[in-house]
């Protein structure tokens, strides 16, 4: 099963509490609703815990190595009521290269993340 996940404005207030990321294009849906954005938009992190999943399934560790890095290019915005998933475009022995798209299939993240001998680099 592909892992996905379905954003809410209480996990975007949430990150927001835990990060100190309290941007009003986050977490104030009547300032957000003045932006381009038109609405409130996820923390970064939010839309790519899917990759975080499929990840860690690949290495089979409940918690991603230290030092973990990805490659990442975000090409649109995530609001409330999206359900972000994966695509994965190429998956090797050296990584994997990926999409993250919404319920609409439009692209919203994409990177790669290198695999070494042991984790992720």
């Amino acid at each position: 099963m592909t892992p996905s996940i379905t954003i809410t404005q209480a996990m975007i207030d949430s990150y927001a509490a835990i990060s100190g990321d309290f941007n009003p294009v986050h977490v104030d849906p009547d300032f957000a609703a003045a932006t381009p954005f038109g609405r409130t938009i996820a923390h970064g992190c939010i839309p790519l815990e899917p990759v975080f999943r499929l990840v860690q399934a690949r290495l089979g560790l409940a918690v991603l190595p230290q030092g973990t890095g990805m490659k990442l290019r975000y090409l649109r915005p995530c609001h409330p009521g999206d359900t972000i998933g994966i695509v994965v475009k190429a998956d090797g022995p050296e990584g994997i290269e990926f999409q993250c798209v919404n319920q609409r299939g439009e692209p919203v993240i994409e990177g790669a993340v290198r695999l070494v001998s042991g984790g992720i680099s």
